[in-house]
């Protein structure tokens, strides 16, 4: 670590618990800054603007009786790259350890407010709009030191993060237990603690990511170029350390909100992770409805998030994974993703710009948790779209299925219960079975279906002694052939069922349907 003598101003280094205590200076970037290069010649330096900000904090930290004092521009050589990897992993420790932070605000005069009455904790435009709260960078600034002093342009003193702490949280959104103690900061729910963020922006594109490795207390290396994969990459490493479900409690903004993107069409669907913390601006209240330690295991695997779940369907007809979480501490809404199945046991995020909040009863409606997988990442509109192209030569209970109940289908991971449809994309053949009870009255009809390779697709009812000759080929696709021959020389096989007066009869067609217009392969009941 190099440090600034404040009275000779020359540079020392110092390893781990060698470092005497310093002051750290906290502040934005500016024309002119003197780099560690320029830093090695004193006069030369000293003509640069950005000299007045290293002179005037050593000042005030010889001033406090500290000999030394860190700042960012002069004390990373930011032409090695793994110096600068150490360093921006560094970064929230060292202003946690720093025995003061000066925090030098350039935009704001000796005549603004602070707050906007001497007694009042209400924070004044002036300062509010200060760009050193508008920074990617600063958020780490102001939350890790124990101890922070606020400047104005001509380096008078305007308060302290204590002293100002409802002002600062009322500008910034940060809970005022975090602003007082640091050590609160990793109880406070992932998303909330994205949301402090959310309106924050660095020069480049990957340092929005990179200035959040302390506030999550993860590493990872620094990977210029990789644009928006830099917050994916920091999503991942949370993933690996922690189990808090409201990292996946983010909206999606609308197209060109980023005010970096050029103006497109908003997706349909999503993966599991955000793009970037702005899509959590709305969740700045949210809280856990439980201890998230308890929370089922997850993970990010080459298929997406794997998660043992139970995936709900709600009013409307859409799955939902509930998160765990409430919009705010006194609500008794249950905050919850929109999915949509587009392969075996695999989802998107459906209706990315919105949450759901139908309450306790849509995870209590939940059915018994299996593993499902979640797309990690939809990153452009021809993936988005890929996801209804899922539904291509699905085998869809269509006419007749209206109102009866579905008692059971296999293989339950190819089963859509949302869509009430077989999911046989990618699959070059196919068979499965479903229990349907009609209404109360009728006994459970059971329907088998298949889509041998090269062969038409069929469906017939069976009764429970059928059972043994589909069974097998359940999960096996290589003896999906030999189900029509086996299948049509039982005795009991039929394509209508009689009870009563009543007879059902079964019937198959490949027709357009659902909202892309895909081909499936539609089954129908006539009840005569």
């Amino acid at each position: 670590m190099r440090l600034i003598n404040t009275t000779t101003l020359q540079l020392s280094e110092f390893m781990g618990d060698e470092t005497p205590p310093y002051a750290i200076l906290s502040h934005t970037w500016g024309e002119g800054e003197v780099t560690l290069q320029k830093f090695g010649d004193l006069e030369s330096a000293a003509l640069e603007p950005g000299f007045g900000k290293i002179k005037n904090s050593c000042r005030l930290a010889e001033g406090n009786g500290i000999a030394y004092i860190w700042i960012d521009t002069c004390c990373i050589d930011k032409t090695s790259s793994a110096e600068l990897t150490e360093a921006i992993n560094s970064m929230f420790k060292w202003y946690a350890s720093a025995t003061i932070c000066y925090a030098y605000l350039s935009d704001l005069n000796p005549g603004d407010r602070i707050t906007e009455t001497d007694n009042d904790n209400q924070p004044s435009r002036q300062f509010a709009q200060s760009r050193w709260f508008t920074r990617g960078w600063t958020l780490q600034e102001l939350i890790a030191p124990t101890t922070v002093e606020f400047y104005d342009r001509e380096w008078g003193l305007r308060g302290s993060k204590t002293g100002l702490c409802r002002a600062i949280s009322a500008v910034t959104g940060i809970d005022q237990e975090v602003l007082n103690d640091s050590s609160a900061l990793f109880g406070v729910p992932i998303a909330r603690r994205m949301s402090w963020a959310a309106t924050r922006q660095t020069t480049r594109l990957e340092d929005i990511a990179y200035s959040l490795l302390g506030i999550f207390d993860v590493n990872m290396p620094m990977l210029y170029g990789e644009g928006e994969k830099a917050f994916i990459r920091l999503q991942e490493e949370i993933v690996k350390d922690s189990n808090d479900l409201t990292l996946f409690a983010w909206q999606a903004m609308e197209a060109n909100d980023d005010g970096r993107s050029p103006s497109s069409v908003p997706l349909k669907y999503r993966g599991i992770l955000a793009k970037s913390p702005a899509e959590f601006a709305n969740a700045g209240n949210i809280v856990p409805r439980s201890d998230p330690r308890f929370n089922e295991e997850f993970a990010i695997t080459n298929k997406g998030l794997r998660i043992n779940a139970g995936v709900a369907i709600g009013d409307t007809g859409d799955y939902i994974l509930s998160l765990n979480c409430s919009p705010s501490k006194h609500s008794k809404q249950d905050i919850g993703i929109y999915l949509h199945q587009h392969g075996a046991s695999l989802y998107a995020r459906d209706k990315p710009q919105d949450l759901s909040t139908d309450g306790p009863a849509a995870a209590a409606a939940a059915p018994y948790p299996k593993t499902i997988y979640i797309t990690k990442n939809i990153a452009n509109s021809v993936t988005s779209a890929s996801v209804d192209q899922a539904r291509h030569h699905a085998i869809r209970y269509r006419h007749g299925f209206e109102n009866g109940s579905f008692i059971d289908a296999r293989p339950d991971n190819l089963w859509d219960n949302a869509s009430k449809l077989f999911l046989t994309q990618g699959l070059l053949s196919f068979a499965g079975i479903l229990y349907f009870k009609p209404d109360s009255t009728h006994n459970i009809l059971i329907i088998a279906c298949a889509m041998p390779e090269r062969s038409k697709p069929w469906a017939v009812f069976l009764d429970e002694r059928q059972m043994e000759h589909i069974g097998p080929a359940l999960g096996d696709q290589r003896k999906v052939h030999q189900l029509p021959k086996r299948i049509m020389m039982s005795e009991k096989v039929v394509q209508d069922k009689k009870w009563g007066e009543k007879r059902f009869r079964i019937s198959m067609s490949l027709e357009e349907e659902g909202e892309g217009y895909e081909p499936m392969y539609c089954i129908d009941i006539e009840v005569d």
